[in-house]
């Protein structure tokens, strides 16, 4: 007898949801929104700078509110975009925290500057983010979703040859992923992380440009993954770091 197999399609409602997305400006960030706005989510980003701002192609969707001027690497600037972000678009279920950098250089040829610069563009800013959210999802009371983005090298160190203060930043990521899912899950929040490996972007393939293009993740399939998990469909998944690596 054969068997019949029924595929039903998962569909992913943000009616009514208030989602932050951190670096959201971005090739990534703005599939993310993209994909949470046509779900029926409302969204909020933070830009660090006019440049930023302007090159996000939602920021004046009735939808979004983005802020310019937010360093997330400062505990007091994250912490009032978080405030406001609230005032404006009402309270919080989730939180995306794609905001980051990357950074080649062997270790000889990285200064403690360059080091630090990693480590507060990729780890502190999603420290701060995580903090703030949680915060918020505890005096709400109705628990939340955050989401995380670590890297390749973060679960395969030895992928990270020549990109060492990257590869400690994301590994941190990594770490505080698994740590915070466990210290929150009683409060109904559930905390992943994706860990993609290189990202067909436009700035990715002009810094690669002899790669096999076809073999990396795209932004809108990521950003298929980071929905999930941020969604309420997601009632069991935490403390994940799902590998992202498409076919490279």
């Amino acid at each position: 007898m054969g068997v019949v197999s029924n595929f039903i399609e998962l569909t992913m409602d943000f009616s009514d949801r208030h989602v932050i997305v951190t670096g959201g400006a971005g090739s990534l960030g703005t599939a993310v929104v993209e994909l949470l706005l046509d779900s029926g989510a409302t969204c909020s980003v933070p830009c660090f700078n006019q440049d930023e701002f302007d090159s996000f192609e939602l920021s004046d969707h009735e939808n979004v509110f983005a802020k310019v001027g937010v360093d997330l690497s400062d505990e007091a600037q994250a912490q009032s975009f978080y405030e406001d972000a609230i005032d404006a678009n009402g309270s919080l279920w989730g939180s995306i925290h794609i905001a980051g950098g990357f950074g080649m250089g062997s270790i000889e040829n990285t200064p403690k500057a360059d080091f630090m610069k990693q480590i507060n563009l990729n780890l502190v800013t999603c420290f701060n983010s995580c903090r703030a959210s949680v915060q918020h999802f505890k005096s709400q009371g109705k628990g939340g979703r955050i989401v995380n983005i670590a890297a390749r090298p973060a679960q395969e160190p030895r992928q990270g040859k020549g990109m060492t203060a990257y590869t400690t930043s994301k590994a941190g990521v990594a770490a505080l992923t698994e740590s915070l899912a466990a210290e929150v899950v009683e409060d109904d929040i559930l905390v992943n992380a994706i860990a993609p490996s290189v990202i067909d972007t436009p700035q990715n393939r002009k810094s690669m440009p002899d790669a096999d293009f076809g073999k990396w993740p795209k932004p809108k399939q990521l950003a298929q993954q980071v929905a999930y998990l941020v969604s309420p469909e997601n009632e069991v998944t935490r403390g994940s770091i799902v590998t992202v690596y498409g076919k490279s």
